[in-house]
């Protein structure tokens, strides 16, 4: 890894602000309706054919990173070098059907990887139909069809319970698990008739051996003193040698299909299905380095770089108030590429956005300035900015302003004419509080508001804001942490003063690349255009773009 991909990106000031044919507009070979939105896209802003790019990759919301790297990087990369556009374009429109998400890198073979991700899913289920019949011990009576303890299915009534998916998250459900257990034991002993008991003892046993294993039986027979028990000392044999095999192929330095497996029985027999899941969990979630997803955007702003560090985000060099070191101030370094997406639920969805944000810089955005700080206790700081963006509209702007620092949100209904809008914190639950105005610009401070893009039946906020007529919004795609998000009083000084697009106002704002933010929108929309309620004067010096120009620098 090159010792520059350690410092921050470098980034030679472009010019400003965007004009059509800065942009190179992407879609989605392998999906119809991304190459018809990225032609209509490009009509209607007078871009250029030449400035239409086709990349064939998923068309799920996700995209492996070995993908992303094959066929969405690469060929963008090639085709900007093809056609002469590398000095050219600043930003890159990426259509619905571009996936949205790149997955964290796996950090094994992927036939070891399916084992940890197949042992999970088969113990979690099985857990999940154990704790249905849990609630059968004491109540119904079937006669064993087994003289064993397992199955566990011939000592219940026939057929099977059903679970739904999505299963219930793992911790929760051994909790209750547990719970349940210990309830049953006490319901046990106050049985009365004696085959009644001795079928509720064996039922005990054998769910608290799928459960917890030979070692968790052992400890039932001391405990409880059920009839008809294994002898504890025979148990603990059996014990010893699953302990002693899990053991041995737990600390082999280069695991194999074979000793995984074999590890894995060892752990179901000694420890029984909930310590199978929690090390499945385990052996997962080492997979992936730690916050190593990000956005399909966010990574392509480093679309220059050859080689840069994953697990974690990199500071952006385009926002304002980022302090460059040495080596970026000089221009040697691959620049950052704007990136917006135009997308949403559906494609019609995405074409409103087109259609509203030309509409609306013909007379403007007008309507009311929403502001809604009270967010989370442990996190007041973020309301603090909050007051210093009402504070700044009502004293630099003639903007109408609503600002409510109460805790909880805005009220259903309570809204009209909603045109500009930030506030926080109702996780991925909209509140329709708003009567959006065409043209509509503003998002929700909150993690995962963007997980579910393209799925119209999430509640998550970009989704509800873009059906109900929200033009542009900005949300994660996974945790991103409350600094990941632009700081508001900047971003919306910058879009108030009717000269920078949306790209430039989000890119000079925003201060994280290769993370987890999408801007979603039209990234040449101007919505103060022919309004403008902001004087550049007013702001700091250091936040208005430089107008400067440079092409990228080689490697």
């Amino acid at each position: 890894m090159r010792a520059a991909a350690l410092c921050l990106v470098g980034l030679a000031q472009a010019a400003w602000a965007l004009a059509p044919q800065e942009i190179l507009v992407v879609a989605n070979g392998n999906s119809p309706e991304s190459i018809e939105l990225a032609k209509f896209y490009a009509k209607q802003r007078g871009i250029d054919d030449s400035h239409l790019a086709v990349v064939k990759t998923t068309t799920a919301y996700s995209v492996t990173r070995d993908d992303y790297d094959a066929q969405i990087r690469r060929p963008l990369r090639q085709i900007l070098q093809e056609r002469n556009l590398t000095d050219a374009v600043r930003c890159l429109a990426l259509m619905w059907g571009v996936p949205v998400a790149v997955d964290a890198p796996l950090a094994a073979p992927g036939n070891l990887a399916a084992i940890y991700s197949t042992e999970l899913g088969k113990a979690h289920y099985r857990l999940a139909i154990d704790y249905k019949l849990l609630a059968t011990i004491g109540r119904k009576f079937p006669p064993p069809r087994t003289e064993a303890l397992s199955p566990v299915g011939d000592l219940f009534e026939q057929p099977p319970p059903t679970v739904a998916e999505p299963l219930r998250e793992l911790p929760l459900l051994l909790a209750d698990i547990d719970k349940v257990l210990a309830a049953k034991l006490e319901e046990y002993r106050q049985i009365a008739d004696p085959n009644h008991r001795q079928i509720a003892a064996r039922q005990l046993m054998a769910m608290q051996l799928d459960i917890h294993g030979l070692a968790g039986l052992k400890r039932l027979i001391q405990a409880a003193g059920l009839s008809d028990a294994p002898d504890p000392n025979d148990i603990r044999s059996y014990l010893q040698a699953a302990q002693t095999r899990a053991k041995s192929a737990s600390t082999q330095s280069q695991p194999t299909t074979q000793s995984l497996t074999g590890m894995f029985d060892a752990i179901r027999e000694a420890e029984g299905l909930a310590a199978t899941a929690i090390v499945a969990k385990e052996y997962a979630d080492r997979l992936k380095p730690v916050d190593a997803s990000a956005s399909v955007d966010s990574e392509l702003a480093l679309l220059w770089w050859d080689d840069y560090p994953l697990g974690n985000w990199l500071p952006n060099p385009m926002c304002w108030n980022i302090r460059l070191n040495d080596q970026a101030k000089t221009g040697k370094l691959p620049p950052v590429m704007m990136t917006a997406r135009i997308d949403g639920p559906s494609p019609a969805d995405a074409r409103k956005i087109i259609l509203d944000s030309i509409e609306t810089e013909k007379s403007g955005l007008n309507g009311v300035f929403y502001i809604d700080a009270g967010g989370l206790e442990r996190a007041k700081e973020y309301d603090a900015s909050f007051r210093s963006l009402n504070q700044f509209i009502r004293k630099a702007t003639s903007q109408r302003v609503v600002f409510d620092e109460a805790p909880g949100m805005f009220q259903p209904g309570s809204c009209p004419q909603a045109a500009l809008y930030v506030g926080w914190y109702s996780l991925q639950q909209y509140i329709p509080a708003f009567a959006w105005v065409r043209g509509a610009v503003g998002w929700h401070v909150a993690s995962f508001e963007a997980m579910h893009l393209r799925d119209p039946n999430s509640q998550e906020w970009c989704v509800k804001m873009i059906q109900n007529g929200v033009a542009a919004t900005i949300g994660a795609i996974d945790e991103p942490r409350l600094s990941a998000f632009p700081v508001s009083q900047d971003f919306f000084a910058l879009l108030l003063t009717g000269r920078y697009s949306l790209a430039e106002c989000y890119w000079r704002t925003v201060p994280n690349v290769s993370w987890r933010m999408t801007l979603i929108g039209d990234p040449l929309y101007t919505p103060f255009k022919t309004n403008p309620q902001v004087a550049p004067e007013v702001l700091p010096a250091s936040l208005l773009p430089k107008q400067t120009s440079s092409r990228p620098a080689e490697n």
